[in-house]
């Protein structure tokens, strides 16, 4: 699959994920209580995050594509820390379970046992996308949300189980359900430390990698929510909510970038210097395109589109989304550059210091602008950050790539040749599979 069909792939699955996400956060409002569903969006929110940051997924992909290290050892020796850090985990859960009585207790029970899949799911799939298999690695991400939709149907619907921990519960064992691919069909990777020695070098290395990684994302998530909790602590929780939705919106762009990024990690990886530069500047100027549109027709229709989601209250969220346009634009190749720096060059500490200063120009400038001007000023602040992060990674990827600066910018014939291109290659393959049938 090229990197073009692959993107296209990557991003029907993102939004139907998105899409399936709202569902059930349409559901457990629906059917839970304020009190129950905080208590559980927040058990949720907070494993995803810590079973992101802690699993090996991006050393795994990594050290297959670009150390073309065999696929089984890597998995192998992966699923050995993996296994580790889940059973520290959920230690700990219990942990808490014995020493806080009631609700409280219960509930951080199940958010130890939630975090295992996350852990082994998000590590063993880092190997599949390094193998540039991008439908697979899809179906994988995204069978435990199918299942958990399944199962909190059930429980909240036709059982009526309507608590905190029964949803909780569901949501745990559906992650369980997701990890069910592997064990049929990756059984030589799951077997693997059974017949051979871990693998020291590989172990430390993924090790090393992981711990810059891990760090980076907990930077970029702080990054993405710093001027939120802002706009909360300088202004008020009201504000925070109109800012809130300006946020959705405008993060809504990069679902472009993140596809493109996501079809494209194995052979940056994979590639030499050259083609992976040559690769990367490509998705950059796709990429560019394509926001430059998105989101130039999201600042048009704001007014009109944050009242359609959100309702009249919210209004006043179309001056920030519009300013947040921009900066998303300036922000998009991030992670097409991020790519780069971790998968061809093996730095991910690049993606580490671009956060950072990222981070302290947001909290800076937010600490000016939020007072007198509210979730206008946090806009602004967050569009300088990206602004600023984002030229100093666009002037790493020139010195460090062998790539110019018109590169990034400066359209193809052949670019645009790409999208007539892929819609006869999407409508012979949608022929032929109707003839086959």
């Amino acid at each position: 699959m090229g990197i073009a069909a692959g993107s296209l792939v990557a991003l029907l699955f993102r939004f139907g994920s998105t899409f399936l996400w709202a569902v059930i956060g349409v559901l457990t409002a629906r059917t839970l209580s304020v009190e129950d569903r905080g208590a559980y969006a927040s058990a949720v929110v907070f494993t995803s995050a810590v079973g992101g940051i802690t699993s090996l997924g991006a050393a795994t992909g990594y050290f297959v594509a670009n150390r073309k290290r065999d696929p089984a050892e890597v998995a192998g020796n992966a699923l050995l820390l993996a296994l580790l850090a889940s059973a520290v985990s959920a230690l700990c859960g219990v942990a808490v379970w014995l020493l806080v009585p009631g609700e409280i207790g219960r509930l951080a029970l199940l958010a130890g046992l939630l975090l295992p899949p996350n852990i082994v799911r998000n590590s063993l799939n880092g190997v599949v996308l390094g193998e540039g298999r991008l439908l697979r690695f899809n179906l994988l991400a995204n069978l435990p949300v199918v299942a958990g939709f399944v199962l909190l149907t059930l429980v909240l619907l036709v059982w009526s189980n309507r608590t905190a921990e029964a949803a909780l519960a569901a949501w745990t064992l559906a992650q369980y359900v997701g990890l069910a691919p592997f064990v049929l069909r990756g059984r030589d990777w799951l077997t693997w430390p059974l017949h051979h020695r871990p693998r020291r070098d590989l172990i430390v290395g993924m090790l090393r990698f992981t711990a810059v990684s891990g760090l980076a994302g907990v930077v970029g998530l702080l990054n993405y929510r710093i001027d939120l909790l802002l706009v909360v602590s300088l202004d008020s929780r009201e504000a925070a909510g109109i800012y809130a939705s300006a946020i959705a919106g405008a993060e809504a762009l990069w679902l472009f970038s993140s596809s493109i990024a996501m079809a494209s990690f194995a052979r940056v990886g994979a590639e030499s210097r050259e083609e992976a530069a040559r690769i990367t500047a490509a998705g950059v100027r796709h990429t560019g395109l394509i926001v430059t549109a998105g989101a130039a027709a999201l600042a048009l229709v704001a007014p009109w589109a944050v009242v359609f989601f959100f309702g009249p209250d919210y209004r006043a969220a179309a001056l920030p989304l519009r300013i947040l346009c921009i900066g998303t634009l300036l922000y998009a190749p991030q992670s097409l550059l991020n790519n780069y720096f971790a998968n061809q060059l093996g730095r991910p500490v690049i993606a580490l210091l671009l956060g950072l200063i990222a981070l302290t120009i947001s909290v800076g400038a937010g600490l000016l602008l939020i007072p007198p001007y509210g979730f206008v000023g946090a806009a602004w602040a967050t569009t300088l950050s990206y602004l600023v992060s984002g030229f100093a990674a666009i002037g790493l990827f020139i010195w460090l790539a062998p790539a110019r600066w018109p590169d990034l910018w400066r359209l193809r014939r052949d670019d645009l040749a790409r999208y007539p291109r892929l819609a006869r290659e999407l409508a012979l393959r949608t022929r032929t599979r109707r003839l086959d049938a």
